[in-house]
Formats: structure tokens, C-alpha cells, sequence
């Protein structure tokens, strides 16, 4: 595992979501997302959107977010397992 994973590539992933899922999105305050699909984690950021599951700092930071911005940090995030799971 390379530091230069963390590329340009992450950049909304790093900014919105590595405080509470770590770098590696393996989790510290939030949930891992590891060994999550792109669907997976498009629905399990969809339910605190939605009201079904409630967070304060979720709510916060995708509130305002589209389903296609939603859709490429899923991908981030998914595109960021598939190069830990290459590097184990």
C-alpha cells in the first residue's frame, strides 16, 4: 500500500470523509466501508440522506448533494478498496 493512492483521485473522499473513515476508509468514528461495492456505499450514504438513518455529521456534509455527486464518491470510495484490497 503506497501513500500515492491518495491521489487527486480522492480528493472529495479525503475531504469529506477520511476524518471519520480514515485514509484507508477502514473506519475510526464511522463504519468501515471496506469490502463495500459502489452500490453498497451509493445506498448506505442514501439512507442518512433520506432520514432512515440519522448521523449529525452525515446530514451535514450530504444534505445538499446530488444522487450523481453521491454516485462519483461511492466510486471513490469503491475505486479506493479495489487498491487495498490489490495491496494486501
Amino acid at each position: 500500500w503506497s501513500s500515492d493512492v491518495c491521489s487527486s483521485d480522492l480528493k472529495n473522499y479525503m475531504q469529506k470523509c477520511s476524518a471519520c473513515h480514515d485514509n484507508y476508509a477502514n473506519g475510526v468514528i464511522g463504519p468501515s466501508l471496506l469490502d463495500k461495492n459502489e452500490d453498497e456505499i451509493f445506498q448506505a450514504i442514501k439512507v442518512y440522506q433520506t432520514g432512515e438513518k440519522k448521523n449529525v455529521f452525515m446530514k451535514d456534509l450530504i444534505s445538499k448533494m446530488a444522487d450523481e455527486e453521491i454516485r462519483s464518491l461511492a466510486n471513490e470510495i469503491a475505486q479506493l478498496n479495489k487498491e487495498v484490497r490489490e495491496s494486501r
